[in-house]
């Protein structure tokens, strides 16, 4: 094993004292000479010295660690939003953990006794139990990513979930549809305030359409909760006259419900419309071609870092949200009925 060189050593070859060699290797600067300076890096050069980080971490009471909590590192929206961010953070001079919670409260809670152990100056996350007391107990500054209404003291970005639903909403009733049913999940913010479920209903009454004429679906966010959703659409008697068109919680779910309707005869952007949220690269290449809604992936991840940055500098600041509101992709998987809807007087 290679011995451990100290600053002991550095400073000893190079002709200054400790507190020199500190000075130089240390990321809060100081004044040194630039003859004392090439000569500690000199020193450092032919000994091959490294820096601890861990002990210099207990002494400035830092680690440079940043804890990144996601729902699915599968789903690409995830992956690019989490890449975003640890480019971010690594620019900044900090190193990323990436924990995937895969929707489980029990890994999300040993991710936060991992986080209680001060091992990470800072956190961001999707939360799956949404237990703001649980984050803000923690005592590390925090950014939640996804629209959080109830909180209101935790720095928070994402896509608006409202605005995004009522624009996907908007864009199947301008195309004629009237039966429009959605499908979210049980899981993180829609477990306690479904913002999607709640746009939803406020969409139809707006309308003057009766609660039973949009279906809202539960499963999981997944291409196995697609699989679900079909089969839950299938089963209902006589489901053309309940289900027009589905709103999807997100892309996965959506390309593997057109799969899946697929595989049952149905065809998506005739039989039946999906819209999707996300716009993962899939969306784009599952025939038909998703109609979706596209998030700022990438902003999101970097916005979260900057909020970050920013309450590590000054943990006095008031909690604040970056919110985007998406951006309608029009493909393929949704049909145009507004002859059908002119006929029926709506």
């Amino acid at each position: 094993m290679k011995p451990t060189i100290s600053i002991i050593e550095v400073a000893r070859l190079a002709g200054v004292s400790k507190s020199t060699v500190s000075r130089v290797i240390s990321d809060r600067g100081g004044s040194v000479s630039p003859k004392a300076l090439d000569a500690v890096n000199a020193a450092i050069k032919e000994l091959g010295y490294t820096r601890n980080d861990l002990a210099a971490g207990f002494r400035t009471q830092r680690s440079n660690l940043i804890l990144l909590m996601v729902p699915d590192i599968a789903n690409p929206f995830w992956s690019e939003m989490a890449r975003a961010a640890q480019d971010r953070l690594e620019d900044s001079g900090y190193s990323v953990v990436v924990g995937n919670t895969d929707w489980s409260e029990q890994r999300e809670s040993r991710y936060y006794e991992l986080a209680r152990s001060r091992r990470f100056d800072g956190l961001i996350l999707n939360s799956v139990t949404d237990n703001i007391a649980a984050i803000s107990d923690m005592g590390l500054p925090a950014v939640l990513i996804g629209e959080r209404a109830l909180v209101q003291d935790i720095d928070t970005t994402g896509t608006d979930t409202r605005v995004a639903t009522r624009t996907a909403l908007d864009y199947l009733w301008d195309t004629g549809h009237r039966r429009i049913a959605i499908a979210t999940t049980e899981h993180g913010s829609e477990r306690f305030l479904s913002l999607r479920r709640k746009t939803h209903a406020d969409f139809l009454a707006e309308r003057g359409l009766a609660p039973g004429s949009g279906l809202a679906f539960s499963v999981k966010l997944s291409e196995e909760g697609g699989r679900d959703l079909v089969r839950e659409v299938l089963a209902l008697p006589d489901w053309r006259a309940k289900v027009d068109s589905i709103l999807c919680g997100n892309d996965l779910l959506a390309v593997s419900a057109i799969a899946a309707f697929l595989e049952a005869g149905v065809v998506p952007g005739r039989d039946i419309s999906i819209v999707g949220m996300d716009d993962i690269p899939a969306a784009a290449h599952c025939r038909p071609g998703l109609t979706t809604i596209r998030k700022p992936r990438s902003l999101i991840g970097t916005t979260a870092v900057d909020l970050l940055l920013e309450r590590l500098g000054n943990p006095e600041l008031p909690a604040r949200s970056r919110l985007y509101p998406g951006e309608l992709v029009v493909r393929e998987s949704v049909a145009d009925r507004t002859g059908s809807a002119r006929e029926a007087g709506a």
